[in-house]
């Protein structure tokens, strides 16, 4: 269970990256809370006119939930929970919010949206330190459902957690991997590699073009790599083990005028990418044989040819509600002039059943009464009319609103398809940049293995050349003594001759001049005789190897001198020490014992 939360604006943005089919194998919108419109670009714009009426511009905090779906199943049921103890941590709680699930290649995660505007104090809800409530959240949600966090989530400490910083993969980051295809780890391995291979700053420059990225000025730092792709990307943090100072001390040679900006680089890097799509176009397939640039625009077709099936079967499930409503308002028009006319028909048959006959209607006439009845129908048949007017208006209103979603929903509809256009050129663009990678990695890929070629035959010696016997050697006058037909030889013969043939006495290599090192040997070594010990010399040697000789005493003059000489050692460091202990307190005042009487 891993969270990540952060307040922002920009609803309609967030919104339209919510509803993005493309990147996702499925959009759900469960639920829209607090708002009247139950989509995600209705509910976002009222959340910002809410805000409007405060001084908060990031009146969103946004959540995504992504569990691992590999300890066990994750139900609506976790997720709800989850959302729960984010809400009350947060302080977020009752607040307007909007749930959507995605799932993306195969793994489902959840995203919430929150309103920080409370409509009741007109006052944006302050949260502060949420990435550790949210870690907090997590760790209690793993502890109570048996869920095992990752190393970085199970720390506390400021120090352990914020050690490893740059290798974790912020929201720029990861919308660069998104554009090339290549992860933060890939670049720091890489750049890193290229690091340890060189020596000072001229070949790291070097080793970077050669992997695919060129050294550069930043705006905000110092030195940035641009790579093949056209990104920017941080030089101290791509390096891992790599402190600030051994940074600056390698490229501290390197003047800084004579890097280009950041800007040119990428230019730079851009004309390098397309002449290389250009070679790798031209290069044929693998599988299939055919050229990389014919694949590229059948893929591209096809790819494009789906997206817009997805969005007309999208566009055609719009246009089939908006007819279901158009023939809805129709008949509901019809149906509300039906009533009125049935109703304006009733009154006039009820009127005339009520119409005075013979001498009363006389009477009527004559008296007045009959005008103030006409009167008062009249007054009624205003009024109705009026009211008529009213609930057709009204019901015209409901129309016009109605009609008027649909409008936003075609609008929102537009946005996300250019999303997803978008991301359909930026996947197209990847597998290129795919291309581009391939051949160089193919090329360093041989290169190391033809030096471990060439390693291995250094490292593979070839057999020693034997020597040529020499005539009448020690071992053919061992074998002509032991041989047949011949006189056989004493022992004192054969040990002798085993002993030449086993160890045969090492040739001296001739030497013009004496080197300091040997001079220092020949005068430490005793002088050696090349006469045979007798055995009563070869007993006294082993008898000095096998047991040391006891320690003679030292006459009393070597011993005074010794104990002399230990003595102005002992004072020499004593005094030493006193120098070093006034020097380093000369600058406190001496103790007052009047003042503390009892510690002096």
């Amino acid at each position: 269970m891993i969270p990540k939360g952060n307040q922002r604006a920009g609803g309609q943005q967030l919104a339209t990256h919510l509803l993005n089919e493309y990147d996702n194998d499925r959009v759900e919108t469960v639920e829209v809370r607090g708002a009247v419109a139950q989509d995600l670009h209705g509910a976002f714009a009222e959340w910002y006119a809410e805000a409007k009426g405060t001084r908060c511009k990031k009146y969103l905090y946004s959540l995504s939930i992504n569990p691992d779906h590999r300890q066990g199943p994750f139900s609506r049921d976790h997720y709800y929970d989850f959302i729960a103890r984010s809400e009350n941590a947060l302080g977020l709680t009752d607040q307007p919010r909007a749930v959507v699930f995605h799932v993306k290649h195969g793994r489902e995660h959840c995203h919430v949206v929150w309103s920080r505007i409370d409509t009741g104090k007109m006052k944006a809800v302050h949260i502060d330190h949420d990435h550790q409530k949210l870690r907090s959240v997590a760790q209690d949600f793993a502890r109570d459902h048996g869920i095992t966090l990752p190393l970085a989530m199970q720390k506390n400490g400021v120090r352990d957690r914020f050690n490893d910083r740059a290798k974790r993969e912020n929201l720029a980051e990861k919308q660069q991997e998104e554009r090339s295809g290549i992860s933060k780890e890939e670049h720091r391995r890489v750049i890193t590699e290229a690091w340890r291979e060189s020596a000072d700053a001229g070949s790291l420059v070097r080793a970077l073009e050669q992997r695919g990225y060129y050294l550069a000025r930043g705006d905000q730092r110092a030195y940035v790599v641009v790579d093949i792709y056209g990104e920017i990307h941080s030089l101290s943090r791509q390096l891992d083990g790599v402190k600030a100072k051994e940074l600056k001390s390698r490229l501290s040679t390197y003047n800084l005028d004579r890097l280009p900006d950041a800007a040119a680089a990428q230019d730079f890097a851009r004309r390098q990418a397309q002449a290389r799509l250009k070679e790798a176009a031209r290069q044929p397939e693998r599988s299939s044989g055919r050229p990389l640039n014919e694949v590229f625009q059948e893929n591209a077709v096809r790819k494009r040819a789906g997206l817009e099936e997805m969005q007309k079967r999208r566009r055609d499930e719009l246009e089939k509600k908006r007819q279901t409503v158009i023939a809805r308002h129709h008949e509901e028009t019809a149906a509300l002039r039906q009533m009125q006319k049935e109703e304006a028909a009733g009154i006039e048959a009820g009127r005339r059943q009520r119409q005075p006959q013979g001498l009363v209607a006389f009477l009527s006439r004559i008296t007045g009464i009959r005008a103030i009845a006409d009167y008062r129908q009249r007054r009624q048949d205003f009024e109705r009319a009026r009211e008529h007017r009213r609930q057709r208006s009204a019901l015209a209103r409901r129309h016009r609103s109605e009609m008027t979603d649909f409008r936003y929903h075609d609008h929102a509809l537009t946005r996300v398809e250019k999303r997803e256009a978008r991301s359909l050129r930026t996947e197209l663009r990847r597998e290129e940049f795919r291309a581009i990678a391939t051949p160089a990695r193919e090329q360093k890929t041989a290169q190391k293995e033809r030096a471990l070629r060439e390693n291995s035959k250094d490292i593979t010696a070839p057999p020693l050349k034997q020597p040529e016997p020499t005539k009448d050697s020690l071992a053919d006058k061992f074998r002509k003594l032991v041989g047949r037909g011949k006189e056989k030889p004493t022992p004192e013969q054969i040990r002798e001759n085993a002993a030449d043939i086993t160890t045969p006495p090492a040739k001296e290599p001739t030497r013009t001049k004496d080197s300091l090192a040997d001079t220092f040997r020949k005068s430490a070594e005793p002088e050696r005789t090349t006469q045979t010990p007798a055995p009563e010399q070869i007993r006294e040697n082993a008898g000095d190897i096998t047991t040391p000789p006891a320690p003679q005493k030292q006459p009393e003059a070597d011993r005074q001198s010794l104990k002399e000489a230990f003595r102005r050692r002992a004072a020499r460091k004593r005094r030493d020490d006193e120098r070093e202990r006034d020097d380093r307190h000369h600058h406190r005042p001496a103790p007052d014992p009047f003042r503390f009487p009892g510690r002096y």
